[in-house]
């Protein structure tokens, strides 16, 4: 998520000398004289007039037609939504944030064409990763080539949603049934294993499907864990530094890495 800032602008007023008992000089003529009384303050510096407020940009136009088509979609509208998306991408065409959210939008209306499109779009801005970008273009692409059964990301965001973990493992089990190389289902799927055993089973079976690099990254780091749990500290460490040491490595998958090489297990 983007914060939203503004900036302040503070000033200060000096304060003047003060001429105690020093009375105001005579005037050049003859008619007025012109005393300061020591008990009067001097006169203050008038403070400068507020500069006039600062232009919008295009890319802070750009923020606020994002923020009304987050608002849009959230309240279920949409195509409403998707109108603002594009007014915000016109006007910050290398902004990413909006097209990734264009991409969401279309998936959950269900026009799966278009919303690879735009995927597409924010993985060419991002080539080394945008939030589950990798994730979502590679289940499409399957679902697109018929591996993967049409429809099948769209009911496994649906599925994410649900709040009852019971629920929830049925009908991951379900899903694995039903479309078997849908990877990110085996890749939910491996928390509910009743032992070790049948949580590394899965595990492997999640990274036989091939993953995309995001979620190969997190299935070996997790496998890093499982081998922890066994005892096997130091493979596990040697697996971890592999991947932080690997070029073709993500960033978050770096920083997954790294994150687990600071953590031992509790004896």
């Amino acid at each position: 998520m983007r914060r939203f800032f503004a900036l302040s602008l503070a000033t200060s007023l000096l304060g003047g000398c003060s001429c105690k008992g020093t009375p105001a000089p005579p005037a050049s003529t003859t008619d007025t004289v012109v005393v300061v009384s020591p008990r009067q303050a001097p006169p203050q510096p008038v403070p400068p007039a507020p500069a006039p407020p600062k232009e919008p940009t295009a890319y802070d136009k750009a923020v606020q037609f994002h923020q009304q088509g987050r608002l849009s979609g959230e309240s279920g509208n949409l195509q409403e939504a998707l109108n603002h998306f594009q007014q915000a991408r016109e006007l910050a065409p290398g902004w990413p944030l909006p097209i990734y959210d264009t991409a969401l939008t279309y998936l959950l209306m269900g026009d799966t064409a278009k919303a690879l499109t735009f995927y597409e779009q924010v993985d060419k801005l991002e080539p080394k990763g945008f939030a589950d970008t990798k994730r979502v273009l590679e289940c499409l692409r399957r679902e697109k080539s018929g591996r993967v059964p049409k429809g099948t990301f769209r009911k496994f965001i649906d599925l994410m949603r649900l709040r009852d973990p019971e629920a929830y493992e049925r009908q991951l089990a379900e899903m694995t049934k039903a479309a078997p190389n849908f990877y990110p289902a085996w890749r939910e799927f491996i928390v509910y294993g009743k032992d070790l055993d049948e949580q590394e089973r899965r595990l492997e079976k999640a990274l036989s499907l091939k993953p995309d690099a995001e979620s190969r990254g997190e299935l070996l780091v997790y496998k890093s864990n499982l081998l922890r749990r066994r005892g096997k500290e130091a493979e596990a460490r040697e697996l971890l530094q592999s991947l932080v040491d690997d070029p073709q490595s993500l960033p978050s998958t770096v920083t997954s890495a790294k994150e687990a090489l600071t953590f031992t297990l509790p004896p």
